[in-house]
């Protein structure tokens, strides 16, 4: 029985290897060889099937490619439209169904952290255009970024509260609904941070409106909309008490972030008025 033991042995040997070698011929080699695709490939499928934890950078842009512009989109249409973090996460869980990108949980989260690193926007994209140009001229201010934290603070008038169900796309509705008299200044948020992390602060601690002529307020509260999980991106609401803002010229509002200079962002008044579109333009 030994000699047929060791030939049967040596017959899979050679099966085993012819096998393997006709893999590595026929696998496309890939920008970086044969094995490393192969290697990929293999975390990759251990990874969809969360027998491993954590891909690299490369393979989260192996598996965004695989997944989105090889089953769903070219690449163009993907990456010339980038978008807010919230955006992203929201576009993902849309596209995530079985007769599309089809992607395990793993898989989806993966896919959002490498759209929100590499394609971000820290301006919401789904607005009508025309309302994304007056946004952008008379309501929304950025910093010019400091330790790799980035502000963009938008004023959202109470004439404006439509634009609130572009702000906070795939969140209730309701979010920062005024509530009668106490109802005063209100500001959506973007904190982004491309390598760093977001503290969990207290913006409501760290937030001061002034109006111009001598009146200081600081805010009564910060409500988070929107954490990405990973501390890079996160959305909220600031809100201020009462003010009468019809006989000002000017509001500042003064964030001052531990161990950074204080930011300062400026707005005249009267806001102009304007009617944005009121057809749904989420369908991105």
């Amino acid at each position: 029985m030994r000699p047929l033991t060791i030939t049967v042995c040596i017959f899979l040997s050679i099966v085993a290897l012819a096998a393997t070698a006709g893999v590595f011929v026929l696998v496309e080699p890939g920008s970086r060889g044969r094995l490393h695709y192969i290697s990929t490939t293999g975390n990759l499928f251990l990874y969809r099937h969360a027998l491993i934890d954590n891909l690299t950078e490369h393979e989260e842009q192996m598996l965004y490619q695989a997944t989105c512009t090889r089953k769903c989109h070219s690449t163009d249409v993907i990456e010339s439209t980038p978008r807010t973090a919230v955006e992203w996460e929201w576009i993902v869980a849309r596209m995530n169904v079985p007769d599309r990108a089809d992607m395990s949980p793993p898989e989806a989260r993966s896919v959002t952290r490498y759209l929100q690193r590499n394609f971000l926007s820290n301006v919401p994209t789904i607005l009508p255009e025309d309302t994304m140009a007056f946004m952008k001229k008379h309501l929304w201010k950025s910093d010019f970024g400091e330790d790799d934290i980035y502000l963009d603070l938008i004023y959202i008038p109470l004439v404006h509260s439509a634009l609130m169900h572009y702000l906070v796309a795939g969140r209730a509705s309701d979010v920062g609904s005024p509530t009668g008299h106490a109802f005063g200044p209100r500001f959506v948020l973007y904190i982004n941070t491309h390598q760093g992390t977001v503290p969990l602060w207290n913006l409501a601690d760290m937030a001061t409106l002034r109006d111009g002529k001598g009146i200081e307020l600081q805010a009564s509260d910060w409500q988070v909309i929107y954490d990405d999980g990973q501390e890079h991106h996160r959305q909220g609401l600031l809100t201020f008490p009462p003010i009468n803002t019809d006989d000002i010229a000017v509001i500042e509002v003064e964030i001052n972030l531990p161990g950074m200079r204080k930011k300062h962002f400026l707005w005249d008044l009267p806001i102009p008025e304007f009617n944005p579109a009121t057809k749904d333009q989420t369908d991105v």
